[in-house]
């Protein structure tokens, strides 16, 4: 293979890996770079050697490339032999927070997406708010918008749904974890701005209509981050200084040619994709432009009306469309009158069904963000269907009259979700109907036999996918806790809680796990016991992540009493586990070694070797920071033996580190060596942020023993992530790194050691995982013990 060929092929190799973390196709990404499928096909392959300047940037902003990397990626484009950073899995934020990509072009917006793009590269313009109805077109406008804006903001671009939020005060945590944090209440303001000021920044704030309330706080936030842009979509202005509010129009209707009015063309798109023979006549376009018109350019109705070319003629739309408009335009007076013109076309819509798609689309009203087939299935059936075939065909017909979107994954599941103004018009007929509150209930139940069935996969071989699926439902998980909570239904709340606690902590979504396990402990105090000892252990976790020690050995101490003379053996382990984590965080290592040791020998009595392994990494730890280095090894090769043969590739990270330290405390450096670059190696695939900071300590930790720069560089970096997704290192880790940090600021002066620091901490993640995973110069090599 020629070196170009190589270049190439590796070039193509890094666009296909982007790809697909970004969860894009090739079609997709060719879409949103604007250059043909053909190109990213041939780049992909290796064959094509080098690529134009004007298309790498494309490719870069289309593929979200950080500003740390544009440079090297940009080189690796023009076939440039340069070190290529490596490509490391996105964090759970990340996936959340990407601009979403849509599957049909944008018709029609040209000045809109001009004018607002312009606004855009304005430094003087911090806030701008799209204005008009539900159905208008904002958020497929802002997605337009953020997408080509993006190599103007090297700090990043980040979109954030709040069609499911309820509560103002939950505006400033999304934004939070969109932007990788984890969100600390305490500290909210400080550590935002810190994280929105290392370079400009776009935050997509969508659909904020139903939380204005918390304007003063972007308006706080906004002054303490000078590099935040924020743009919104919303039904009502925020009344903030400095708000641009641009209202977005309807669709043009009417033009010389009707045939070349935007509303005319999205008809005639979104009628041929549900009927492909659909081909009016040019006398025809003059009824879809009067379609058109009596929907008043609405780009929702507009494609409602359309889907409806596959089971009637044009002329019979029109007629429909007449008889049903008219009495409701002249409607509620105070309503505006688009607004009474989308409430009239989903009556229109919603009439044209049948019996049985009026139930299922009333049946959907409980959703949530996306959801899937089973869940739509299980909705309906404990309403009294019979099979799966009395969902798939009624959905296929909500589906072909757009009043059900369907997203398909790369695995090839189809995901479901309603439109904001949709779903709020399915739950004013559940509502009419009598079902609402039924709804709400059987919703709650699906979601709740789905998290407690799936938690245990979270500890599993295929732990990913399973934190992947627990993502894609999180707006329906939170929809379920609201319910419970506001409803009185303690113990479906407590339950659900309890079930999610370790998909909260993956997800860096440590305060909000926190709220919703206390807020449902203090209302489940009349639960089962195995219920509220559940929540305990959730509660006692996320509090231990926090750093709230204290909080944690209460909540165990509280569980070993409400055990008392009790045969419990898995909860009576949990109990001793938050006892014994408290003390090892407090400096307590003997008490840690007495309530971890008695936690092990309760695991003789499960079925449980995740937890036994668990068990026995604790008991090492604790044996470790006593000292006895020979009983903590023991305990570390147990745990990491089960680890390896469950396929938990986190934990199994964790003991190497372990058994790394264990190696330096003992002078085997080769030992130490090798497992710890296998740690980070692991840590860097699995590439959530807690995961790269516990590898970047490890490594800094050894290389302090012989390349104190790399050290100090890798320990800077590790704080300024740990700041970045506020979350505290363990408190016997933490020990062990700043004793070997403090040896590398020795070996350094102190302008040294100040420049490395500085170095590491403005390297982005990339770039602190490429120097985390290179071999330092000078390495020795030999095994001393």
């Amino acid at each position: 293979m020629t070196a170009a060929h190589r270049l190439a092929t590796e070039f193509g190799r890094r666009v296909r890996s982007l790809r697909a973390s970004a969860g894009l196709t090739q079609a997709e990404l060719a879409e949103r770079a604007g250059i043909s499928e053909r190109t990213i096909s041939d780049l992909e392959r290796g064959l094509r050697g080098t690529v134009y300047p004007a298309t790498a940037r494309k490719l870069a902003a289309a593929l979200a490339v950080d500003a740390g990397q544009l440079r090297a990626f940009l080189a690796d484009a023009q076939g440039e032999d340069a070190p290529r950073p490596p490509l490391i899995a996105p964090i759970p934020s990340a996936q959340r927070a990407r601009i979403p990509v849509p599957l049909t072009r944008l018709l029609g917006r040209e000045s809109e997406v001009a004018k607002v793009c312009g606004l855009m590269r304005d430094r003087g313009v911090r806030l701008v708010t799209l204005l008009g109805p539900g159905g208008i077109g904002k958020t497929r406008l802002a997605i337009e918008v953020a997408s080509r804006a993006q190599v103007d903001f090297p700090g990043g671009t980040f979109f954030v749904s709040l069609s499911d939020a309820d509560d103002p005060e939950m505006v400033l945590p999304l934004i939070a974890i969109a932007v990788g944090l984890s969100p600390v209440p305490d500290e909210m303001r400080r550590v935002l701005a810190g994280r929105l000021s290392e370079g400009r920044a776009l935050v997509v704030l969508d659909t904020l209509e139903h939380l204005v309330a918390v304007a003063p706080a972007i308006a706080d936030l906004l002054e303490a981050s000078p590099d935040l842009t924020i743009l919104a979509t919303s039904r009502a202005p925020l009344r903030l200084r400095g708000e641009h509010e641009v209202p977005v129009p309807p669709l043009q209707v009417r033009t010389e040619a009707d045939g070349d009015s935007a509303a005319v063309q999205l008809f005639l798109e979104r009628a041929a994709a549900v009927a492909p023979g659909f081909d009016p006549s040019v006398a025809a376009l003059g009824l879809v432009a009067d379609i058109c018109a009596r929907i008043d350019g609405l780009p929702l109705a507009i494609e409602l009306a359309a889907a409806r070319v596959k089971h009637i003629s044009l002329g019979d739309l029109r007629m429909h469309l007449e008889h049903r408009l008219e009495p409701l335009v002249g409607g509620a007076g105070d309503l505006p009158a688009r607004q009474r013109t989308m409430r009239g076309t989903h009556d229109w819509s919603y009439a044209l069904l049948g019996a049985s798609e009026m139930r299922l689309f009333r049946c959907l009203a409980a959703f949530r963000g996306s959801f899937g087939r089973e869940a739509v299935e299980a909705m309906i059936h404990s309403a009294g269907a019979s099979s799966p075939a009395d969902v798939m065909g009624p959905l296929g017909v909500l589906v072909d009259s757009s009043l059900v979107q369907v997203e398909r994954r790369e695995t090839g599941e189809a995901r479901y979700r309603l439109l904001d103004i949709t779903r709020e018009y399915a739950v004013e007929r559940s509502v009419a109907a009598g079902e609402f509150d039924g709804l709400r209930q059987r919703h709650a139940d699906y979601f709740l036999a789905r998290a407690v069935r799936a938690e245990p996969e979270l500890r599993g071989r295929d732990q990913q996918q399973w934190h992947a699926r627990f993502l894609e439902d999180e707006g329906n998980f939170r929809a379920a806790l609201t319910w419970a909570l506001g409803g009185g239904q303690s113990e479906i709340a407590l339950r659900l809680a309890g079930a999610l606690w370790m998909f909260w902590r993956w997800a860096g979504l440590f305060a909000e796990g926190r709220a919703w396990l206390e807020a449902a402990l203090t209302g489940g105090k009349d639960c089962p016991l195995e219920v509220r000892c559940q929540g305990f252990w959730g509660a006692g976790w996320l509090a231990f992540h926090a750093g709230d020690y204290g909080r944690t050995r209460e909540l165990g101490e509280e569980m070993l009493q409400l055990l008392s003379g009790r045969d419990d053996a898995l909860h009576r382990r949990n109990a001793l586990t938050l006892v014994g984590s408290a003390a090892l965080a407090q400096g307590r290592n003997d008490a840690a070694v007495a309530a971890y040791g008695e936690a092990l020998a309760v695991c003789s009595e499960l079925d449980s070797r995740w937890h036994l392994a668990t068990s026995q990494l604790n008991v090492a730890t604790a044996e470790l920071q006593a000292g006895r280095h020979t009983e903590a090894r023991e305990f570390f090769e147990q745990a990491l033996r089960i680890y390896s043969d469950l396929g938990d590739q986190h934990f199994t990270a964790r003991v190497l580190v372990q058994l790394g330290y264990v190696g330096l405390l003992t002078g085997r450096f080769a030992d130490a060596t090798a497992r710890i670059d296998r740690a980070m190696s692991i840590f860097a695939e699995l590439g959530d942020g807690w995961a790269i900071a516990e590898g970047l300590e490890a490594m800094a930790t050894l290389r302090s023993e012989n390349d104190a720069t790399s050290a100090v560089q890798l320990a800077g970096a590790a704080q300024r992530l740990r700041e970045r997704i506020a979350m505290q290192p363990h408190p016997p880790d933490a020990r062990i790194n700043r004793a070997y940090l403090e040896l590398a600021r020795r070996r350094l002066t102190s302008e040294a050691f100040e420049g490395a620091w500085s170095e590491g901490r403005g390297m982005t993640i990339d770039a602190s995982v490429q120097l985390a995973l290179r071999r330092p110069r000078g390495a020795h090599q030999n095994n001393n013990g």
